[in-house]
């Protein structure tokens, strides 16, 4: 990358180091620019080179890495995206977190590529970013105040609407592992959360409540007339490749995913309820009865956020922006198929500032320890966690957020409230490397079992790769096929890792040709780059850097392993009854992902892929 101006990308980051109150300001190597793009990538060869194996999560010398992709803040659908990586608290390794809505967009107008903070505050504080007004401020104003609360503080500090505000809420204080960092203020626009490992307790680690961003500049780009005519002429292709995305959001993918036996309830123990359960949670009831408002990401014409309303009387002032995943987790997870419930339960998380995917599975998870009889009302703190339990689901999200009483024993996730509950409390947590799984039952779609197992961050189906569409969709591809899997996989995986080290949310990727046979026209139009490789091999290069770090932090074959419930216990019920992925076949698919990726059979990242990648 040899052109003097940068266009898309900007090429300097801040280093605020919170114990010495110190800012500075630095050139991105513009080497690293062309081999990881920005986003993802880069934030992860940051973290390769300053974030030790040995580092603890919580402690100063753990850094908070923020960056933005070159589409991020431009007028491309959807580039609205920035990454955090961090050590996570929950899984004890390298994590990695995206966020819409505009505070990746703001990071780029401020003039920056991105942000690390690293150290610990002696008090309470926030950052301020305006423009090249760079501040540390005291927050012991803001500290114990909500997330939407915190934002609007900010913001009414600003004095200006022209900004945006990532906050974390009292879970983040309290160092929950399980605590999100939440971005953008509730119902003003399309909000995103920084949701999953634990990043809020980070955070809140540093006595950091929040930080503050605003920009007046514009993202320049290279040939702006041609990027305008190529999205002027593909807004018919967005709107055929984004299905119902616009009516729905994400809840679209309810129905379908229930129809094939794919959507787990009651912590992965059926896939079928009565019919009229079932009823009250599609995707049409929640737009026509739940759903308030639309709202978008910075510049993205499909707003597929949904502000929702409870109707019940209780709960009618709450709001809420529920998404599939956290539709399923204070849901059907915990046996509930009442919209009343989750979008108050989801409110309630995101103002304590609580992954809702963790916190929802969590407590499904202790519903169903308590129906074995492994919990009881002595052991719970009076509660009766009984399956279908709307109000005991709302009561104890609010007890995780606060860390009070039984919410104490699942502030820091299920892996570690089942070795605290011991009773073979274990058997019944479904993880990955002590990340909660997602909505989606692999048992009925093998890729994705696969894609949870070997997952840069543990259980998750962004990072890890969401196999859905290709195993439903490509006529040579079967679901419970075995056979070609791991390639899926890895080419799933490598175009994920070049999707968001651009800075892009994935939805609107197809129509902007971010396939796994990428065209460049619109990031040449951005950048006036002209890349001498494939973003595949840039996504390849993305996920094999993760890798090493995984690898350096003790990850190993042992660790790329599905719970063991998914590998003994068929489907019971539904279309995909009597499917389980068994051991056998899970290691099949597991030798031949390895194959793929160039790495030992105890996945290690090879000598040989390093060389061919140009890897550190």
């Amino acid at each position: 990358m040899s052109q003097k101006k940068l266009y898309g990308y900007n090429g300097k980051i801040i280093r605020i180091n919170l114990s010495k109150e110190k800012i500075t300001f630095e050139e991105v190597p513009r080497e690293w620019l062309k081999k990881y793009l920005g986003g993802r990538g880069l934030a992860a060869r940051y973290y390769y080179e300053e974030v030790s194996p040995y580092t603890s999560a919580l402690s100063p010398e753990n850094k908070l890495i923020i960056m933005t992709g070159p589409l991020t803040g431009t007028t491309v659908w959807g580039s609205s995206k920035a990454h955090i990586v961090t050590k996570s608290p929950l899984t004890n390794i390298y994590t990695v977190s995206n966020a819409g809505g505009h505070f990746g967009a703001y990071i780029k107008k401020a003039g920056y590529a991105g942000i690390i903070i690293e150290g610990r505050a002696s008090r309470p504080s926030y950052i301020s970013i305006i423009d090249d007004e760079v501040k540390i401020s005291k927050a012991e104003d803001l500290w114990g105040l909500k997330t939407s609360d915190s934002q609007k503080a900010l913001l009414d500090k600003l004095g200006s609407s022209n900004g945006t505000a990532a906050c974390i809420g009292p879970a983040g204080e309290r160092l929950s592992k399980i605590a999100s960092v939440q971005v953008d203020f509730p119902g003003s626009r399309r909000g995103g959360s920084f949701g999953r490992g634990g990043i809020g307790a980070v955070m809140g680690s540093k006595n950091l409540k929040g930080i503050l961003v605003s920009g007046s500049k514009e993202v320049e780009v290279a040939e702006p007339d041609k990027l305008s005519e190529y999205l002027r002429s593909n807004i018919t292709l967005l709107r055929e490749t984004t299905g119902y995305h616009t009516k729905y959001g994400t809840a679209q993918y309810i129905d379908s995913l229930y129809e094939l036996g794919a959507y787990p309830l009651m912590n992965f123990t059926r896939t079928r309820v009565e019919e009229h359960l079932m009823a009250k949670l599609s995707s049409k009831v929640f737009r026509e009865e739940f759903v308030v408002k639309d709202v978008a990401c910075y510049r993205c014409p499909i707003a597929c956020g949904k502000y929702a309303r409870p109707n019940s009387e209780e709960y009618k002032d709450l709001r809420s922006k529920p998404e599939y995943e956290t539709i399923w987790s204070f849901g059907p997870q915990c046996g509930v198929f009442d919209y009343n419930y989750i979008v108050a339960a989801n409110n309630f998380a995101d103002d304590y500032g609580l992954d809702g995917i963790s916190a929802g599975y969590v407590i499904g998870f202790s519903m169903e320890l308590y129906e074995k009889g492994i919990l009881y009302r002595e052991k719970t703190g009076g509660l009766e966690l009984k399956f279908g339990d709307g109000e005991t689901l709302i009561e104890l999200t609010i007890l995780i957020g606060e860390r009070r009483r039984f919410g104490e024993k699942l502030a820091d996730g299920a892996v570690r409230a089942a070795q605290s509950i011991g009773h073979n409390a274990e058997y019944y947590a479904m993880h990955v490397k002590g990340m909660e799984l997602t909505a989606y039952d692999p048992r009925a779609f093998y890729g994705m079992g696969l894609a949870y197992a070997t997952s840069s961050r543990g259980a998750c189906h962004n990072v890890g790769g969401w196999t859905i569409r290709d195993e439903l969709l490509k006529p040579k591809i079967d679901r419970y096929a075995v056979k070609g899997k791991g390639l899926l996989v890895k080419a799933i995986q490598d175009v994920r890792g070049y999707v968001d080290s651009l800075g892009l949310c994935t939805i609107p990727r197809r129509a902007l040709s971010f396939t796994d046979t990428p065209k460049l026209e619109v990031l040449k139009f951005v950048t006036g780059v002209e890349l001498d490789e494939d973003l595949n091999t840039i996504g390849e290069r993305v996920y094999n850097l993760e890798r090493m770090i995984l690898n350096r932090e003790g990850i190993r074959r042992k660790d790329d392993i599905l719970p063991k419930r998914l590998m003994v216990e068929p489907i019971p019920d539904g279309p995909a009854r009597g499917h389980v992925i068994s051991p056998d076949i899970f290691n099949t698919m597991l030798d031949e992902y390895y194959a793929a990726r160039r790495w030992s059979m105890d996945g290690v990242v090879s000598e040989d892929i390093k060389t061919a990648l140009n890897l550190p």
